[in-house]
């Protein structure tokens, strides 16, 4: 066997392994825990076509972005939300619920990141028309040191990440209190839980007068974190705000 030869099967085996690894440990969906094309870092195809369809045929209210295929929504009657409206883009079923079981508790900020460029192309531009600002619901500085990045700010840089604007910024607004997880409670104890937890910067207080913005967040239950969030926007000068959100529960 020539140098040459020698080599190149050298420089073969590490594909190889690869190959034969995958082969015998074939990289698995992270919702369905089926095989996945190794294209797809997170997801298989059938996922990944559900996730798709549920964006596609989700008949969300234009207002409160409630699904009115699932349950009826009042809010032709009673809006008590400060913000304009709110926008989501799937159920917060299965699947939605795997993934935000991976971004919050797994470490796996790009999965966030990949949802936004999911949705990306299904966000109607007339929402983002004249929108100055696009603001991720931001953690408190504890809860974003524990998990190590914002959810909710991944996301909105894969949704706006191949637009020339609006552009996403943090920093802006911040969470002063940290509250208790919202999952247990009910829908007068979740707005008495986030009263009073944001404030505008310094930075902020200056950024946000007269501007239209987009609030960002990972999923919508009552809309009472985003509405605290939002009557502080709007309290500082802020002309408008809308809400986006991966997913509505």
């Amino acid at each position: 066997m020539t140098a040459a030869l020698q080599q190149k099967l050298v420089l073969s085996l590490p594909s190889l392994f690869q190959r034969i690894d995958a082969f015998v440990f074939p990289p698995l969906c992270i919702v369905c825990d089926k095989p996945r094309q190794t294209d797809n870092r997170w997801l298989c195809g059938d996922c990944l076509r559900q996730l798709i369809a549920g964006i596609t045929s989700r008949d969300g209210c234009p207002h409160c972005g409630q699904n009115r295929a699932v349950r009826s929504c009042t809010c032709a009657v009673v809006w008590d939300y400060p913000f304009d409206r709110i926008v989501s883009f799937v159920d917060y079923g299965d699947t939605a619920q795997a993934v935000m079981h991976h971004v919050k508790y797994q470490g796996k900020r790009h999965l966030a990141r990949y949802m936004g460029q999911v949705c990306a192309p299904y966000l109607d531009k007339s929402i983002t028309d004249g929108v100055d600002i696009v603001l991720p619901v931001p953690l408190h500085w504890l809860r974003r040191q524990q998990r190590g990045y914002n959810q909710a700010e991944w996301f909105a840089r894969g949704l706006f990440e191949d637009v020339a604007r609006p552009k996403v910024h943090c920093g802006i607004l911040r969470r002063v209190r940290r509250t208790k997880t919202q999952t247990k409670l009910d829908k007068s104890d979740r707005r008495r839980n986030v009263a009073g937890a944001f404030a505008l910067t310094v930075k902020g207080a200056a950024a946000v007068k007269g501007k239209s913005l987009l609030l960002v967040d990972d999923v919508i239950t009552t809309g009472a974190t985003t509405a605290a969030a939002a009557a502080v926007l709007l309290a500082g000068g802020s002309g408008s705000v809308t809400v986006v959100s991966f997913a509505r529960d």
